[in-house]
């Protein structure tokens, strides 16, 4: 059976354009505890969420990652992080004698953090909101964290841009269910089903608009997004970042 919950997963959709109509400050605390109602391992919460709302601040992330128009128009921003500070912090005062490897802290607090934001974003579609996620963050995790004091352990893992919706965007393509839910094991699409999936799909993004200028279909856009050389700079400062942070090992 439907229910208004579900209707909401099901129609939700990334919002680039908000109306410049204040959020209220207790409906984005709502919408914080509702990530903090988030399933977390061993109950640590591995996260943390800090609203940038300081025009200063804001102009400097926009240096470290690049202007979009989502993230002019969005009265809110909330950097949701993967937090092991808190929690290590808490485990020395306790006493509690534990060694996390920078992986192991990287797997659960990113996780952690990923829940969580889910749980925010729906939130925020049940209270009328609109949202969308910026992950451009990964661009200058290390520049974000100095810009917004962080200490160290604590990682941007994604900029959720929440606000009044000023468009309803249609609902973009999915894998077929049958490509997606395998039982007991995994099994590869056969190639029929994903060529009849990239063709419906690219036909209806076409359709949508959802290409920019100059770009044909779905395949010139991911070549446009993952140019190899591009991928390899992007990953390079990836590493740089999270060795930094304290979340990838040095060598």
């Amino acid at each position: 059976m439907e229910n208004r919950a579900l209707d909401l997963i099901f129609q939700r959709r990334s919002i680039r354009k908000f109306k410049s109509k204040a959020v209220p400050k207790e409906m984005i605390n709502r919408i914080v505890e509702a990530g903090q109602r988030a399933p977390t391992a061993c109950g640590m919460q591995t996260y943390s969420f800090v609203l940038v709302s300081d025009p200063k601040l804001r102009e400097e992330i926009f240096k470290a990652i690049g202007r979009q128009g989502c993230m002019e128009e969005a009265p809110v921003w909330i950097i949701v992080c993967a937090d092991m500070a808190r929690q290590l912090e808490l485990f020395k005062m306790l006493r509690i004698e534990t060694k996390f490897g920078e992986l192991g802290k990287l797997i659960s607090s990113v996780v952690d953090a990923s829940l969580a934001a889910e749980n925010m974003a729906i939130a925020a579609e049940m209270l009328g909101l609109g949202s969308v996620f910026v992950g451009s963050v990964w661009d200058a995790m290390k520049r974000i964290a100095e810009i917004l004091g962080f200490p160290a352990d604590v990682l941007p893992v994604v900029l959720l841009c929440l606000g009044y919706p000023n468009e309803a965007p249609p609902i973009r393509p999915r894998w077929p269910l049958e490509a997606v839910s395998h039982e007991n094991g995994y099994k590869m699409p056969s190639k029929g089903l994903m060529k009849k999936y990239y063709e419906d799909a690219n036909r209806r993004l076409v359709e949508m608009n959802y290409f920019k200028k100059g770009i044909r279909n779905w395949a010139e856009h991911w070549q446009a997004k993952f140019q190899t050389e591009d991928m390899r700079k992007w990953e390079e400062t990836l590493k740089k970042d999270l060795r930094e942070l304290g979340f990838c090992p040095k060598h």
